[in-house]
């Protein structure tokens, strides 16, 4: 018995020295540089403490609040469109009798490089050579510059986001929908339920505790989305798809200022945190049990 726990010990040690190394360790010492004035450009001053100063000093700044605004529109758009496509796919190759075979397809744009699927996504929103505008000009309309402008530019990094995730929601719901008991359905059946009855009524509440995991884990990866964004456009035209990772990444590595970065880092933690506590409470215990 004392052999096999010094067993458990030795094997269990090498992931918690990663653990250490790469999460435990860089978090504490984040908190530990958001509390100090931490600015490369002015060594000379060293890093004092100064309490809440970074923080106050975010709150303060109208750039902060505008990449949390773009943050939240990639998370409530981008979910809420990749959950009703994922919905509906995994709905239509549910009904067919070999879908197994066709769904590695389905999942190609999740297994993708980020950094791929934006290079190749920028290539193809190009106004000149891209192929989204080539089709344009042949229907005869003006070719539009996806990327260029303030009004198309979010919509363009979102419509990138949904093409390479929905498969996530897909591949979730669609495993979901072959664990669902095909009693409910055959009694439906029976009674002559429609199929917005069926679905109402017996499909969506079996997969409620499904669907919330999906949007969950979407949600969580959406508030960090940071490498197609940053190859696609940085940030730019302007700031128009400037999220908070782009921003707070600008703050600690292009205005090297690690103090307010790690600061900005603190509050996205605690965000995702309080919206996953929240969201939790939705899913009722007797169904996440």
């Amino acid at each position: 018995m004392l052999l096999k726990k010094r067993s458990f010990y030795i094997l269990f040690l090498p992931a918690l020295v990663v653990l250490i190394g790469v999460a435990i360790f860089p978090f504490f010492a984040c908190i530990n540089n958001s509390l100090r004035f931490y600015d490369l450009t002015n060594p000379a001053k060293g890093t004092p403490y100064i309490g809440g100063t970074n923080y106050r000093l975010l709150f303060e700044d109208g750039r902060f609040w505008h990449s949390l605004l773009v943050t939240f529109y990639f998370v409530i758009f981008g979910v809420a469109v990749q959950l009703v496509l994922g919905y509906l796919m995994a709905s239509l190759l549910n009904g067919v009798e070999k879908g197994s075979l066709v769904l590695p397809f389905f999942l190609i744009p999740m297994v993708m490089t980020p950094v791929v699927v934006g290079l190749t996504w920028r290539l193809m929103y190009d106004h000149i050579l891209g192929i989204l505008n080539y089709f344009i000009r042949l229907i005869g309309m003006t070719p539009q510059p996806w990327l260029g402008t303030e009004s198309l530019a979010l919509f363009s990094i979102i419509l990138t986001d949904v093409w390479e995730w929905t498969p996530l929601i897909f591949l979730i719901l669609y495993s979901g929908m072959k664990a669902l008991p095909t009693e409910p359905y055959e009694a439906a059946t029976i009674d002559g339920a429609s199929i917005w009855q069926v679905l109402y009524r017996i499909t969506l509440p079996l997969l409620k505790p499904v669907i919330l995991v999906a949007i969950l884990l979407r949600a969580i990866d959406a508030f960090k989305w940071f490498d197609t964004i940053y190859i696609m456009t940085s940030g730019g035209p302007g700031v128009a798809t400037e999220s908070a990772s782009i921003y707070s990444y600008m703050i600690a590595f292009n205005f090297f200022n690690i103090g307010k970065g790690s600061a900005f880092s603190i509050i996205m933690i605690i965000l995702v945190n309080i919206f996953c506590m929240i969201f939790i409470k939705i899913i009722p215990e007797k169904e996440v049990a």
